[in-house]
């Protein structure tokens, strides 16, 4: 709480200027246009420096030029009124001292940002009409997350655009009033009330069993839906044939922290690939086009097939849900969505994009808070993941490469040539770069980092120490020798047709 005394000590013990600084404090709080939170979120060493932020903006924010609000348009003013940098006078005050006369406060960027893009989105709605709507089952999982149920319930029925859907709400031991809420609301919603903190693969399927709907739609509790998101979901899948999945665009929201700030208002999900990454795993997922602020760009603004969708809201046929065994629950809150992409895509399900479901998603969930124990259950999500799934995807991805087809990977192949120039390998290297390969020549026998990108290893010098290379595990590492080498996946003599001969050997072998 602030006493007379802090604004004293400010003013360096000037009596008549502290009571001035709290009459101005006392002023402001009356008026209730200072916004705190902004303030603390915008200007984040306020926070760090345990001031109150009022007292903050009063003594230095406003000679500074910091905003007391995303609705005080700072700069405008100051232009309007000149005389308040001519007199060091404080904006706010002189606002609320000028009975607000001759400036009218801006409607918040962020929120017209944000309903801009719910506007132009509105446009590429499809607003299906129904013969008969099938039942949805939507699965929600949470724990302690009373601020997200509020915002993600907030005209939830009217955002739906789709009338035959029932709630399943699983509850893991919240204890900040989450199930009272639940149970106040005018919605058709069946809650589980779990002791403790299940998985969310466990989650899910407890939820799935006592689903009645022809299809489950797993929804994140922290999620912000927009108009339309459920209609064009459900007419997504009615619409196209042997689909497995049907995935949404996902939006972060506006950040008010500077750390997070730059994210704001861009794409966090528009469907999965994958890239390579070294030890202990050697390929790694990650959301295609994130960061994106081009929302509505042709690449990610039409319905297509994906390797993946993210779970955070994914519309599922429940008879393949089932089929397919749910989400493995070895999984602990990481790589279960994944997962289950894979086993569509194993048997030949398709799994779609649809970029005109648009909702926001405000990230963090229900996991474990302990840091060390997010990153143990992490690295065993890892693991478990590359056991099961490695050699598949090593297969898949390799045959994504070879054909160009940028489904799985945008990455081409990347074949590292230990060499010296000669006429052989310069004819090497130029059949590979025809294929449209990336082909990188290494002179130097002692360089052994060949990275995390490299898929086929080419040397033609048995010294080369191969046993020491530093890659991925997966590596296809060849020798060009009249001589078998146990250490090499593959030995070829030399050929004219090097490249072909090699690349028929690979998929012989490997696809």
């Amino acid at each position: 709480m602030v006493t007379f005394k802090d604004f004293l000590i400010k003013s360096k013990f000037n009596v008549k200027k502290a009571k001035l600084y709290q009459e101005s404090y006392d002023k402001i709080m009356e008026s209730g246009l200072f916004d705190k939170n902004y303030y603390l979120k915008a200007y984040p060493h306020v926070k760090k420096s345990g001031m109150d932020p009022l007292l903050h903006y009063l003594f230095y924010g406003a000679s500074e030029y910091k905003s007391p609000s995303p609705t005080f348009n700072l700069k405008r003013y100051l232009y309007e009124y000149p005389e308040i940098e001519q007199n060091n006078l404080n904006p706010l005050i002189h606002y609320i001292d000028n009975d607000n006369e001759g400036f009218t406060m801006d409607k918040s960027p962020f929120e017209l940002r944000k309903q801009k893009i719910i506007d132009t989105n509105m446009n590429f709605l499809s607003n299906y009409e129904f013969d008969e709507e099938p039942l949805v089952s939507i699965i929600i999982l949470t724990r302690n997350g009373l601020h997200h149920l509020k915002r993600l319930f907030t005209d939830f029925d009217s955002k739906t655009n789709y009338s035959n859907y029932e709630i399943i709400v699983v509850d893991n031991a919240s204890n900040d009033g989450s199930v009272e809420y639940l149970k106040s609301l005018n919605l058709p919603i069946t809650l589980i009330e779990n002791k403790e903190n299940v998985s969310f693969s466990k989650g899910n399927n407890d939820a799935a069993k006592i689903a009645n709907g022809e299809y489950l739609l797993l929804l994140n509790n922290d999620i912000e839906p927009t108009y339309g998101w459920l209609n064009e979901m459900v007419g997504c899948i009615l619409n196209n044939d042997n689909v497995g999945s049907v995935g949404a665009k996902l939006i972060f929201p506006y950040y008010e922290d500077m750390k997070n700030q730059e994210k704001s208002f861009s794409i966090q999900h528009a469907g999965v690939k994958f890239r390579e990454e070294r030890t202990p795993y050697v390929y790694g997922p990650y959301h295609s086009n994130i960061f994106s602020t081009l929302i509505f760009s042709n690449e990610v603004n039409h319905q297509k097939e994906v390797i993946s969708n993210t779970a955070a809201c994914l519309l599922v046929p429940k008879e393949v849900y089932e089929n397919l065994g749910g989400l493995d629950e070895n999984y602990f809150y990481g790589y279960e969505d994944i997962d289950f992409a894979f086993k569509l895509h194993k048997n030949h399900y398709k799994s779609i994009f649809n970029p005109f479901a648009l909702l926001f998603h405000h990230e963090s969930a229900t996991r474990v808070e302990d840091e060390d124990e997010k990153n143990r259950l992490n690295y065993e999500n890892i693991m478990y993941f590359y056991n099961k799934w490695g050699d598949y995807l090593f297969k898949e991805i390799f045959i994504d490469k070879i054909n160009q087809n940028h489904f799985i990977t945008d990455k081409k192949i990347d074949i590292s040539i230990i060499s010296k120039n000669d006429e052989f390998i310069s004819k090497l290297v130029k059949d590979l770069n025809n294929r449209d390969f990336n082909v990188k020549l290494i002179p130097n026998l002692n360089n052994l980092a060949i990275g995390e990108d490299c898929d086929i290893l080419i040397s033609n010098n048995k010294e080369y120490d191969v046993d020491k290379i530093i890659s991925r595990l997966n590596i296809i590492k060849v020798l060009i020798s009249n001589e078998d080498d146990s250490r090499y996946d593959i030995c070829l003599e030399k050929s004219n047709d090097y490249a072909n001969e090699l690349m028929n050997i690979i998929e012989e072998k490997y696809l």
